[in-house]
This record gives structure tokens, sequence and C-alpha cells, in this order.
């Protein structure tokens, strides 16, 4: 195996193993319950946490972006862990008599920390794969998913055991961990590695390399990615929030509802994995078509779905969710270059997070069956947007 091949295959091993507990956040669903209880507050105020850290998450990968241009990735790594166990660790010394507290500890802290982690490994997979992008971060974020397959479980019985503040004071300790090892394992390859690099087959880069946020915002497939990543969201984000509750309307028994989500939670996990791998052989134009395809297909069906067509139907917006999330980051940087990945994948993100809270005041504006018809509208707008994308030369450097 040759030198370069050995090192950018230890890196991803290291980004592998730092993936392992990103997948925190997704455990809120069982948090939550015990956030109502601990503060004596309703659902609706005990979701605000959880929401404020998807907003600051965006936030955190532009700060990620911006501090790898200055310092080493290991350092900006370091920090975001840094900011995440000392989220947690506040987090669990709140007292029950202020809940709004998690909006900084854990919605703040936690959220921007996050962020910054999951741009650098994005990032780092961008660099060290250059001729394999779509594989590299595929493999990273699949395990990202699993990740909360993994936490589920364990969050669950520390929360039985433990209780609120004791499930955070573990996880403080997990980050901790984590935070050193990343710091010791992560970095950036050597300048000009392999420059020599040119796509074949499919896969195009354009030879343009931003390097700041004015130079992002001169060039218009900026702008059209950042659309295209807000059109692919809130399909998903629609039905996941309310996917039990909506489902008591289309038939759902409490086993199915069960079945259904450890499913999904398998189907988004696939999609990061299938749909970002396959981008490497048939295109990054190619595989976002094919998940706007099988979005609004899936939003189709629900308008009229029962049973176990509705729960389908929520695993393939599950597995698009994940194909999207993983594919996005290498269509990026085929047009805005490598040079400074964190970057400019952390600005395309804001559509990302524009659209997350877009979608929730859709949820609440309109009818469910009205919000799913605009965002079948919204995934038809995605594809055109894809495919107005300008054409990149094969060959291009």
């Amino acid at each position: 195996m040759k030198e370069k091949d050995s090192r950018r295959i230890i890196i991803l091993l290291c980004g592998v193993v730092c993936c392992l507990i990103m997948g925190f956040a997704y455990t809120y669903s069982l948090i939550q319950p015990y956030v109502m209880k601990y503060f004596n507050i309703e659902s609706s105020s005990a979701s605000l946490p959880y929401t404020i850290l998807l907003a600051v998450f965006v936030v955190g990968n532009y700060v990620g972006g911006v501090m790898q241009k200055k310092v080493k990735v290991k350092i900006v790594m370091f920090i975001g862990y840094l900011l995440m166990a000392v989220g947690a660790f506040t987090t669990s010394l709140l007292p029950q008599t202020a809940p709004a507290g998690m909006w900084l500890t854990y919605g703040g802290l936690l959220g921007l920390g996050d962020g910054m982690v999951y741009n650098v490994i994005i990032a780092m997979m961008q660099k060290w794969f250059p001729d394999k992008k779509g594989l590299a971060t595929g493999i990273t974020l699949a395990i990202l998913g699993v990740s909360a397959t993994i936490l589920s479980p364990l969050c669950s019985k520390w929360l039985i055991a433990y209780g609120l503040t004791g499930t955070f004071k573990i996880l403080t300790g997990i980050f901790v961990v984590i935070a050193i090892f990343g710091m010791l394992t992560i970095k950036a390859p050597p300048e000009g590695y392999m420059s020599d690099y040119r796509p074949t087959g499919a896969v195009a880069v354009s030879s343009r390399q931003c390097s700041t946020a004015g130079e992002c915002f001169r060039m218009k497939e900026y702008y059209m990615l950042t659309v295209i990543y807000f059109c692919a969201i809130p399909a998903f984000v629609l039905l996941s929030s309310i996917f039990v509750s909506y489902g008591t309307s289309k038939g759902l028994s409490s086993a199915l509802a069960v079945t259904g989500v450890s499913v999904a939670s398998l189907m988004q996990v696939a999609g990061r994995f299938l749909v970002s791998t396959a981008s490497d052989k048939i295109g990054r134009k190619g595989a976002m078509v094919v998940c706007f395809v099988i979005t609004i297909v899936a939003v189709a069906f629900l308008t009229f779905s029962t049973g176990i067509i509705y729960i389908v139907c929520f695993w393939l917006l599950s597995f698009t969710y994940g194909g999207t999330a993983a594919t996005m980051p290498s269509l990026i940087t085929d047009y805005l270059g490598t040079k400074n990945a964190g970057l400019v994948c952390s600005l395309v993100m804001i559509g990302f997070g524009l659209s997350s809270i877009g979608t929730s005041f859709l949820a609440k504006a309109v009818s469910m069956s009205s919000a799913f018809v605009i965002a079948g509208a919204v995934a038809i707008a995605g594809i055109i947007m894809v495919l107005l994308l300008p054409k990149l030369g094969k060959n291009a450097a």
C-alpha cells in the first residue's frame, strides 16, 4: 500500500472513532421527557433546547470553517469537543428552577461545539480523499448515524439509572476522552497533497478554489448549491417530528411506530453510505436527482397512504435525508474547491439551517397535508436547480 494511502486510511479510521459519539443529538427524543419532569415544564418548552441546538449547529459549522484557516485542525476539533463537554457538564448542574439555562448549555454550547467538530471531520474527508470524496464522507457520516443507534439504548439506561443530570455527567466524560483522541490523531494533509489528481468517469470538479466567504458570495454556484440544500430538507423534517402522532390517523399502531422509528434510523445510515458512495460513480448531480425523485414519490404517497405504506414513506424520506447529508459536501467541494472545504461547506449549510427553521414555521401555518404538498413542490424545484448547475469539465483541475 502506498504511503499516502496508509496515512489517509488512518485518518479515516480516526474520523470514524470521532463520529461514534456525534449522534448524541438524535437521542433528544429520549431525553426530552426527563427534561419535562426535571424542570416541570410542557413539551413545547422542553423541545426548545433542541431547536436552538440545530440552529447553533449551523453557526458552529461556520466558526469551525473559519478557524481552520488560522489554526491547526486538531485545535479546532479540541475546542469543539471542549465546548460540548462544558455544555454537557453545565447542563448537569442546572437547578430545577432554571429550565431556560438549557438554551445556553445544551442548545448554545453543545450546538456550537458539535457544529465545529462536524465541520472539521467533513473537511478532512474532502481533503484527504479528493478521488473518493463520496466514499470517505459516506463512511464517516454513516458512522454518525450508527452512533445514534448505539447511544439511544445507552442513554435510556443512564437516564433510568442516573437521571437527567447524571446522564449529562457521563456524556461529559465521553466528550473529554474523544476530544483528546481527536486532537492527537486528526490532521490536515500536507500542502499540495494529491494536487496531480484528475477525476475520471462521471465525476468532475471545478478549477476554482474558494478560500474566503467573499469569493463564495461572488459565485452563482454558491447560491445554487445553497438553494439545493434548502430544497432537500423540508419533507423529512416535517414528517420526522410528527411521525408517531400524525401516524395515528394513518392506522399506525404502537408496535408499528417502534419498528418504523428503528428502521428509519438504519435507512438514514444506508442513505449516507450508499448514495454518497454511488455519487463517485454516477456523479453528484445524478445522486442528488435520485434523492429528490424518491422524496417526491414518498410525499405523493403520504397524501393517501396508511399503515405499512405510510411507514415505508418515512423510511424513504429517511434514506434520502441521509443520502443528501452525505453527498452535499462532495457536491459543494466539486464546485467551490477543497482548499478551504470547512468554510465553503459551512456557508452552503446556511440553506440547511434556513430550511429547518422555515419548515417549523410552515408546519404551524398550514395543515399537514398542505405542508407536504409544498414540500413536494420544493423538491421539484430542487431537481430543477441541480439540473441548472453548470457542467464541469471531467478533467478540470
